[in-house]
């Protein structure tokens, strides 16, 4: 059994390094390790990614969106009576 800390021996059930070949504890001789070790690394840098761009694509519907209501309460602030009182 392999984990990230190291593996079993499966003759005294003490851990040791994953990459060792020979038990430092009983000194009996280990399986070759043949399992492939994972890389998370890609993944984490287009977790990053796509975090980013969510926020950025967020940032600027809500930014349109501030203005736009920006915009919309200048326009209902203009009115036609304010423009004939100056007559």
């Amino acid at each position: 059994m392999i984990s990230s800390l190291g593996k079993i021996c499966p003759y005294c059930k003490e851990r040791v390094k994953k990459h060792a070949f020979v038990c430092r504890y009983c000194g009996r001789e280990l399986e070759p390790n043949n399992e492939r070790e994972h890389n998370f690394y890609p993944n984490w840098i287009f977790a990053g990614f796509a975090g980013l761009a969510a926020g950025a694509a967020l940032a600027l519907v809500f930014g349109y969106w501030k203005e736009r209501r920006r915009w919309q309460e200048e326009i209902t602030d203009y009115s036609v009576s304010e423009e004939f009182a100056h007559e």
